[in-house]
């Protein structure tokens, strides 16, 4: 908006000159009262601008999510540059202690000032007061507020005094006013197309400045703006062309970033495991993974005695133990030789010589066919497992569950490396995978792919894929309970490739 058009409307021109003539001779309180449209913000601006360009002002624009405290914090930081306060006090307190006995011409200019508490007009009124006990202190405050908004409480604040606020209305715009205007800032701005539109709604709006703007359409001035600085529309499309390559170019730049998650799957990955979920229906992978770990810590310190008690060479205490392995009452370690592990593993109790083991457990070994077990060692066939049968033996003629699934490889290489899956298992027994689906009901639902790790040849089954990681960890939530159980956890696509790339 063009000011020099405006300052010629003879009402507001007669209004900021009222103004000055108030402030520049004295203190006052002055509220200027006008309805939305009427021009308020841009009337509180110009005074500062030419009303009081020799006063130490001060501009408080109200918003309703501001508090007293912050006001204030606004209202002193202006008035004294790098102020020390106490944003709790009142105003007058705080401006006593900052000025002293040093004169002062101030104006405080408020804009949406019906948004302000009655605290704080109060201590604005105050201040007011105050100056005109103090011959050296001059300050105006200036609320521009909505008509009606203020009324009772200045009634009230200034009820029994001698000093009363000043209070000034704006009023709508005369008839050639509004005309003036319509001309001066819509008319010459609108599309010839749409002018003779916008003249005939000018004839049924009020004469205020608020509503004779919302006519026009600035875009158009936006338009004829761009166009006098790039000169021509071959230049203007060319201009077009250049930002939306650079928007493409920032866009393919930040979409190739790695994501955290993304870094912290890299991290993961470069270990070169593959997390193998418990649940109580596979047992033998776990305790095959433990027992393999314990026979490969001592099978170089045995000399073929069966047990030998090392307890005197160990720590006084074993602070943890592994799957089904551990320590008894007394803080011995058993040492169990290779060949009996592997006896025990291969379900040959028989050939197994596991004296040693109960000379020190104090365990009779107990006769079965299908399954050994003890304090020390717990082996789970996998068909037991998933059936979760009781110790009884099996009836004759228990079939291996049939094979039916096929690998996934192909499939989820599709698969964009920066998506996300979820590992419901990993076996190294495609018997034990398909007896996983039929016992979950989970076939064809899922994405099964092999890899090799340690040299033994795992299978890992997962389950639909998701653009983010947390969508992926939100996704457990809507897995059947069975599922659940197995603990399923979010598996970047970027570490499932490599895991197939393995596979020669």
């Amino acid at each position: 908006m063009s000011v020099a058009h405006v300052l010629e409307l003879d009402s507001q021109i007669e209004l900021l000159d009222r103004l000055g003539l108030l402030t520049n001779f004295g203190s006052n309180f002055i509220a200027i009262n006008g309805h939305d449209g009427y021009g308020k913000s841009w009337l509180a601006q110009r005074y500062l601008e030419v009303g009081a360009s020799n006063k130490n002002q001060c501009l408080l624009l109200c918003h309703s999510n501001q508090d007293d405290v912050q006001r204030r914090i606004l209202i002193l930081s202006q008035l004294v540059s790098d102020a020390l306060f106490n944003q709790q006090e009142p105003l007058l307190d705080s401006l006593e202690r900052l000025l002293g006995d040093k004169p002062c011409d101030i104006a405080i200019v408020v804009d949406d000032a019906h948004l302000l508490s009655e605290t704080l007009v109060s201590e604005l009124w105050m201040l007011v007061l105050e100056a005109h006990h103090k011959p050296n202190w001059t300050i105006n405050v200036l609320l521009f507020t909505q008509s009606g908004r203020l009324e009772g409480l200045l009634s009230r604040l200034s009820y029994g005094q001698e000093i009363k606020p000043v209070e000034l209305d704006i009023d709508m715009l005369s008839e050639v006013e509004a005309r003036r205007f319509f001309e001066s800032l819509v008319a010459r701005y609108v599309d010839d197309e749409a002018e003779k539109r916008v003249r005939d709604a000018f004839k049924k709006v009020d004469p205020v400045p608020g509503d004779i703007m919302a006519l026009g359409e600035m875009k158009v001035e936006k338009r004829i703006i761009i166009r006098s600085i790039v000169g021509s529309p071959l230049n203007i499309a060319l201009v077009v062309l250049a930002l939306l390559l650079l928007a493409a170019g920032g866009y393919w730049w930040m979409y190739n970033q790695p994501s955290p998650d993304d870094k912290a799957q890299q991290i993961a990955g470069s270990l070169e495991q593959t997390a193998i979920p418990t649940f109580e229906e596979s047992g033998i992978s776990a305790a095959q993974s433990s027992l393999q770990s314990v026979t490969d810590d001592t099978s170089s310190g045995l000399d073929g005695s069966g047990a030998i008690d090392d307890s005197d060479s160990l720590p006084p205490a074993v602070t943890e133990e592994v799957a089904s392995v551990g320590s008894d009452d007394n803080q011995q370690r058993v040492v169990i030789e290779s060949n009996v592990v592997d006896a025990l593993l291969e379900g040959k109790a028989d050939s197994a010589d596991t004296k040693a083991i109960d000379d020190v457990v104090g365990v009779e070994k107990q006769d079965a066919t299908d399954e050994t077990s003890s304090p020390l060692i717990k082996v789970v066939k996998p068909n037991q497992g998933m059936t979760q049968t009781s110790a009884q033996p099996e009836e004759d003629g228990a079939k291996q569950p049939v094979v039916k699934f096929s690998f996934a490889r192909e499939e989820l290489k599709a698969l964009s490396p920066r998506a996300y899956t979820l590992q419901l298992a990993a076996m190294t027994s495609m018997d034990d995978v398909q007896a996983f689906l039929d016992v979950h009901h989970l076939n064809n639902q899922v994405r099964i792919y092999p890899t090799v790790r340690n040299d033994t040849e795992w299978y890992i089954i997962t389950y639909q894929d998701y653009p983010t990681i947390q969508m992926a960890r939100d996704a457990v939530a809507s897995l059947p309970d069975s599922v659940k159980s197995v603990s399923p956890w979010a598996k970047s696509l970027r570490q499932v490739h490599r895991e197939i790339d393995r596979v020669k």
